[in-house]
């Protein structure tokens, strides 16, 4: 019994050491935020504001470079990944899940070696394609591989997802006079949809916080993760006030996306995982 409490004091300890560790960046941030350019940067650092401010807004959205486009164009990019990555993966995964056809085993490890390949494996000769067909500093280019990055993993997960909805369902709704494709959006979307939540959750995340990619196939169309790089200046100074107010606006859509579609986000990871 002894042994066991030690065990939990243990874990609890060292959980709240990741704690500490994973909320105090973002703390930092949060208060920077409010900071003036001066406390911002000066030495040794406030933990909370004196002077709390929201000039910063009002300097980074309109009295700067960066402006509002950046954000912009990360939320174009990014909707775009993830309907390009949930539809196709949506699909897939249900054909996967309900049809039986040659090779079909190895197509499915196929796709998921597919996903183990790191990106700047292929980043040379991706850019050498863009260049050629014309997708390179496009919106379309940038949404392609992003949804090209994810959709292997979301099929798996859409995949295990649909093996979980009976077939019953379905065969009831095709005797009834649907189409397979009417039935499918009539009746296995609906009951589908929070693995299909969770699917378009991480495809919008990957897209919205990438930099590699798009730094490499962009020179215009930049989205906020290449344009922070404005704030380190030729001799490595940087604006921290102004870098954590464009950093805080940054995640502020993923804590919203989060904070509505969190049930679903869980409840579609589990139950895609039940079946493989």
């Amino acid at each position: 019994m002894k042994i066991h409490l030690k065990w939990k004091i243990t874990t609890y300890i060292l959980l709240l050491i990741w704690s500490l560790f994973t909320i105090l960046p973002l703390y930092w941030l949060l208060s920077a935020t409010f900071k003036s350019p001066n406390e911002a940067m000066g030495y040794p650092p406030t933990f909370f504001p004196k002077h709390f401010t929201l000039s910063n807004f009002n300097t980074l959205l309109f009295k700067s470079k960066f402006g509002f486009k950046p954000f912009l164009n990360s939320i174009i990019i990014s909707v775009g990944a993830m309907l390009i990555s949930t539809v196709s993966s949506m699909l897939a995964g249900f054909g996967f899940s309900r049809f039986r056809f040659p090779f079909r085993k190895y197509l499915l490890i196929l796709i998921l070696l597919l996903q183990m390949i790191p990106i700047l494996a292929v980043i040379i000769p991706l850019y050498k394609i863009y260049s050629i067909y014309g997708l390179y500093d496009t919106y379309w280019g940038l949404m392609l591989v992003y949804a090209m990055w994810t959709i292997p993993l979301n099929t798996w997960l859409l995949k295990g997802y649909f093996d979980t909805v009976p077939k019953e369902i379905e065969e009831a709704a095709l005797i009834d006079g649907c189409s397979r494709m009417k039935s499918f959006f009539k009746v296995s979307f609906p009951i589908a949809s929070p693995g299909i939540a969770a699917a378009a959750i991480f495809a919008f995340t990957r897209a919205w916080n990438e930099f590699i990619l798009a730094l490499t196939l962009t020179s215009q169309v930049r989205p906020y993760t290449v344009e922070l790089y404005r704030f380190i200046g030729e001799y490595g100074q940087v604006s921290w006030n102004l870098l954590a107010t464009a950093s805080f606006i940054a995640i502020v859509p993923i804590i919203i996306t989060f904070s509505f579609l969190q049930k679903y986000f869980v409840i579609g990871l589990s139950k895609g995982s039940v079946k493989g």
